[in-house]
């Protein structure tokens, strides 16, 4: 079912799903500002591939992209996740590897993504209970729950509306990362590594 589980009608174009292919360019303005302007490196560059990978799944559709949006996807749950722990270091490259690994088993991409979110979430409170992390989150779950009523046969969906929930959680996730990456010091960090 891939793509047609978040409610836009699948056109035969190069933006398969125009609004949802569009919104997912969030993701990749939100790293590019990580990136620049924050010590979390990885978080930026994560989220830029979760930009191109959603954009795969969503734009031109190609046989792979579902696997390369669960595996980019799930791989910024894990670096935000491990942003200041033990195993940060892990988390980048070779959380990538594994995740490759373990995202190429079928069906093994919306477990894993909703365990790395619960992970992230939970890590995140214990780290900080502030509005730094606590606003970022409630806007998360306030587009999290909009996409969730808005996927197919949700009381928000409409295939053909220029209007897709979807698109409002592309958008809003990635502000919601971006803005915790912006007001979140890492602990124990010296340098950009």
């Amino acid at each position: 079912m891939g793509a047609l589980k978040d409610c836009e009608a699948v056109v035969d174009a190069f933006f398969g799903q125009p609004v949802n292919s569009v919104t997912t360019i969030a993701f990749v303005f939100g790293g590019a500002i990580i990136i620049l302007r924050t010590e979390h490196i990885w978080v930026g560059i994560a989220s830029i591939t979760t930009g191109v990978g959603s954009f795969l799944f969503h734009g031109p559709m190609p046989p792979y992209a579902e696997w390369v949006h669960d595996l980019t996807l799930a791989w910024l749950l894990l670096v935000v996740a491990s942003q200041g722990r033990s195993w940060e270091r892990w988390a980048r490259l070779p959380g990538l590897a594994i995740l490759a690994a373990v995202i190429a088993v079928p069906g093994a991409g919306d477990p894993v993504g909703v365990f790395l979110a619960a992970v992230a979430i939970v890590l995140l409170i214990m780290g900080d209970r502030s509005m730094r992390t606590l606003g970022p989150l409630a806007l998360l779950v306030v587009v999290a729950v909009i996409g969730r009523l808005g996927a197919t046969g949700g009381v928000l969906c409409d295939p053909n509306s220029s209007w897709q929930p979807h698109g409002l959680w592309h958008v809003g996730a990635a502000v919601a990362v971006t803005w915790w990456a912006l007001v979140t010091r890492r602990v124990g960090v010296t340098s950009r590594s």
